[in-house]
């Protein structure tokens, strides 16, 4: 099952209440040195997962992208560094990761927009293509994006709007930084 503990590792946790995460797990998490982590409690259990600030305004991006698809008319999607957060227009699942193209050019904080030569899959091998991707965040500390599907090129306007709520999204995840 999915919710189910394999049998894990071993730690003890010192004097001070700190118990140090294995790097097979830290790898497995794609947690790196200085990342923030989240820690919550799930019944009896202790969650710890890479903290993903954008995650957080969840809600917040669906009324944006309820608000941009009323407008707009077109597929649209936010997403953290790694997967989708929320999508109008179509449903695109939350546990696929981002193709490393898309991961890339978040990571790195850079704009994308369609042309016939260079086209960008939404997931590894995926029949959807990006049309174009707004960064959330800043170079030093990226967040997510703004993307939308292409199915047909994007409008000025679309393209527009789109930009406009990755850099209000990239205000409201300043204020949440740790």
């Amino acid at each position: 099952m999915k919710n189910e503990m394999s049998s894990g590792i071993i730690r003890h946790v010192d004097d001070l209440g700190r118990v140090v995460i294995p790097k097979e797990l830290r790898k497995q998490l794609e947690i790196e040195s200085e990342d923030a982590v989240e820690i919550g409690v799930y019944g009896r259990t202790i969650q710890v997962r890479k903290y993903q600030p954008l995650q957080t305004l969840e809600s917040l991006c669906k009324t944006y992208l309820d608000a941009f698809f009323k407008s707009c008319r077109t597929i649209c999607i936010v997403s953290s560094t790694e997967k989708v957060i929320a999508t109008r227009g179509m449903n695109f699942s939350t546990d696929i990761l981002l193709s490393e193209e898309v991961r890339w050019y978040i990571a790195n904080a850079t704009e994308y927009q369609y042309t016939e030569s260079d086209q960008m899959r939404l997931f590894e091998n995926s029949k959807y293509l990006v049309d174009s991707l707004y960064p959330v965040g800043t170079k030093n500390n990226p967040m997510g994006a703004v993307i939308l599907i292409h199915f047909r090129e994007a409008t000025p306007v679309e393209r527009g709007c789109a930009r406009y709520m990755a850099d209000i999204l990239s205000e409201l995840t300043k204020q949440k930084e740790v």
